[in-house]
């Protein structure tokens, strides 16, 4: 019997409004594992937006069904470096073996295999994700595993746990990566300097962002704090889909409290009342573990309204999309478009379909608290 959706108990946990539209959406996927017909022109009326705009939101993302997915929703990744290390003959054995042509989904609905972006697995792949869960180091032997265990409708939860390991395949840690600062230090730290003195301080240190441009840190806050106006926002850009790249994983599995705290720095400086951790969809499996980091900072006075100095933000609250975050200084929203951090998760393009010679088979191609 298919699960009864209470709508009206989803579109509570977030504020009626069009911007909840994906993580609305996300919630009901998780449920059902599709978006059932006639639930989209009630989420269309619910949040009075127009429903071309939510089947239009369904048919852009990939992680999101306007049909049903099999019970085992099976994914490989679709990267170079999968496709290197044989992913494409280990989706076609899989599919041969559970009769099962790429891209559709059982007669009897047990199970549908298709490809998602990237697992953010290069390191370790080929990889796949079941039922959003990432299985990683994937070979002929354990292809053959997993038909079995699908064949025998064994829960994903009971399949052998070596299956979903994930390795951090940090080689060498430097003082960056070391254990580093207790909880809380820096953001004491910040505290006392103020948010004039962490902007001089962040100067003096010639901090640069990590991406291409490099700019300067402090110039960056600086600007933000003295733009005219009162909404500010800090997000964080968990996202990567670039071949080989994996560093956002690592830090989001092993420094998740750094990231928040400095998220929380960042935002008691340049007077942001929210905060937004962008976790895409294919990293779901991460948002309780952040979920549960964002807690304990709460409980320990780091995160919400028990922060205090001369910053003192007033209390807010973090969200994650289809990937979620929490609120930093009051409780400054990490919404992600994490799917669900108190997080949204947010689910990853659909992909177009590729030329022909180059796919397998007829495969085609971001809460509130």
């Amino acid at each position: 019997m298919p699960p009864v959706t209470d709508l009206e108990s989803i579109l509570a946990r977030h504020p009626r409004r069009q911007e909840s539209l994906l993580q609305v959406l996300c919630d009901i996927q998780e449920i059902h594992n599709h978006i059932p017909a006639g639930l989209d022109l009630r989420v269309a009326q619910a949040l009075a937006i127009p429903l071309a705009r939510v089947r239009g939101t369904i048919g852009f993302y990939a992680l999101l069904c306007p049909e049903p997915a099999g019970r085992f929703r099976l994914l490989f990744s679709d990267n170079i470096t999968d496709r290197m290390a044989g992913s494409e003959a280990l989706m076609s054995n899989l599919c041969g073996k559970l009769w099962l042509e790429p891209g559709k989904v059982s007669e009897d609905g047990l199970v549908s295999v298709d490809i998602t972006s990237c697992t953010g697995m290069c390191d370790q792949g080929p990889a796949m994700l079941a039922n959003g869960r990432p299985i990683t180091h994937l070979t002929h032997q354990r292809i053959a595993e997993i038909a079995g265990l699908v064949q025998a409708e064994t829960p994903v939860a009971d399949w052998p746990a070596e299956f979903f390991r994930v390795e951090d395949h940090i080689r060498r840690r430097d003082r960056l990566l070391n254990s580093g600062p207790m909880a809380g230090a820096a953001l004491r730290a910040a505290l006392a300097r103020g948010p004039e003195g962490v902007i001089e301080q962040l100067e003096r240190a010639g901090l640069r962002g990590r991406g291409g441009a490099g700019f300067p840190t402090g110039r960056k806050w600086r600007a933000c704090r003295e733009a005219p106006g009162e909404a500010r926002y800090v997000v964080g850009n968990a996202d990567e889909g670039e071949p080989g790249t994996f560093k956002d994983r690592v830090l989001l599995t092993r420094h998740a409290d750094l990231l928040f705290e400095g998220m929380t720095i960042c935002a008691l400086t340049i007077g942001a009342r929210q905060g937004f951790l962008y976790l895409r969809g294919e990293y779901r499996y991460l948002l309780e573990p952040l979920q549960e980091i964002l807690t304990q900072r709460r409980a320990a006075g780091l995160l919400g309204t028990a922060l205090q100095g001369p910053l003192r933000p007033r209390p807010q609250r973090l969200q994650a999309h289809a990937g979620h975050t929490e609120a930093l200084p009051p409780d400054l929203r990490a919404a992600s478009e994490i799917a669900r951090f108190r997080t949204r998760l947010r689910p990853r393009r659909r992909p177009g379909p590729r030329p022909r010679h180059d796919r397998p088979g007829r495969c085609r191609g971001a809460y509130q608290e």
